[in-house]
């Protein structure tokens, strides 16, 4: 499973004169074969004639025999020439996509662990909860507490008020241990998005107990069967958290342009964009799904490896020769991240691509 130490290692490692062969691959078998599969690996080796044969025997020899056959996607980062290999089974969609760069291609599963990942589903009532802990479309954990038995009391009288407060204090207490256990899973699962699923009435009461801090990462709330299956959970609460990562991108692709309008600690566009992730004050990047800048539009320096995007044969900084990157996004990407920024893929239809720039940067300072 890939979490923060991986993603890590795949933006640290630098091949360092060999190439390394980047793959995503749509393996879902309810989509299609096997066969149809591999099929389409080789129309992906089609398109980089120049790969290593190490590497692409390395990944076919993984396809064909080693790779967990209910995955829905795979991701691998080959380079032979370094001994370096990383495959990766998902459980979430996945597009086909394959490069061949110094560097692996991390942009695109950056782009699946902001949508997939750090998931927590809490559901709640008066007698205790139950936890979901979902990354990738994996289950981590799936776990119950259960407090004092609370049951509405249906008698009358004097007896049946004092029962009555009784079993409140009794749901009131059970839903303070459910506080208590939610902010300890998320810390235990950096748990970036919470959706709560219960009665209106039960989640009002815990949404107070709950710390500010973890409050503001729920993104919604769903109906809740106590019986059913942590698949049937996932589906729906994946639904919800999927529609408002959506809908907070969008608002922070609009909040960018007002900002950087107001040269307010954002920039927009590819210059000013590449200017601050190089001199590391991104706090967040942002560019849209659909963006890409042309082959040899940006160049590194061979020496200090400085960006250029005013596609300069010779580094403006120190004067060494540059070569033309082919994927220019990935590093702009892949240097961010380096950096601890975080970094934000938008959908093809955003404020920021309405606006003409398709790229821009929250800034640190």
């Amino acid at each position: 499973m890939i979490r923060e130490p991986q993603l890590r290692e795949l933006v640290e490692f630098d091949g360092q004169g060999s190439s390394v062969l980047s793959l995503y691959l749509n393996v879902d078998p309810r989509q299609g074969t096997i066969e149809q599969y591999r099929l389409a690996l080789r129309q992906l080796f089609d398109t980089v004639p120049n790969a290593n044969p190490k590497d692409r025997a390395r990944i076919e020899h993984y396809i064909d025999l080693e790779y967990d056959r209910q995955a829905l996607g795979l991701t691998c980062f080959s380079c032979q020439e370094r001994d370096f290999w990383r495959a990766y089974p998902l459980h979430v969609p996945v597009e086909n996509a394959i490069m061949i760069d110094r560097r692996p291609l991390v942009r695109r599963l950056v782009d699946l662990i902001d949508a997939y990942g750090y998931l927590g589903v809490v559901a709640v009532d008066r007698s205790g909860a139950r936890f979901f802990s979902f990354h990738l479309g994996e289950l981590e954990e799936a776990t119950g507490a259960l407090g004092e038995e609370v049951k509405r009391h249906k008698q009358g009288g004097p007896a049946a008020a004092r029962y009555q407060r009784h079993e409140d204090e009794a749901a009131r207490a059970n839903l303070r241990l459910v506080a208590e256990l939610t902010e300890r899973y998320t810390r235990q699962y950096d748990w970036q998005r919470l959706v709560l699923a219960g009665t209106e009435d039960n989640l009002a009461q815990f949404k107070e107990l709950l710390p500010t801090h973890i409050q503001q990462h729920i993104v919604g709330t769903i109906a809740f069967d106590f019986g059913a299956s942590p698949a049937e959970v996932r589906v729906r609460a994946e639904a919800v958290a999927l529609a408002a990562t959506h809908d907070y991108h969008i608002r922070l692709a609009d909040n960018l342009v007002v900002a950087a309008a107001k040269g307010t600690g954002a920039v927009v566009g590819l210059d000013a964009t590449l200017d601050a992730v190089q001199n590391g004050s991104v706090y967040q990047l942002l560019f849209a799904e659909s963006y890409t800048i042309p082959e040899g539009q940006v160049r590194r320096c061979t020496q200090c490896n400085y960006l250029n995007a005013q596609a300069h044969k010779t580094c403006p900084v120190c004067g060494a020769a540059t070569d033309a990157l082919s994927d220019a996004l990935n590093t702009i990407a892949r240097r961010a991240i380096a950096a601890s920024a975080r970094v934000i893929i938008l959908p093809a239809e955003n404020p920021l691509s309405a606006a003409g720039h398709h790229i821009g940067a929250y800034l640190r300072y």
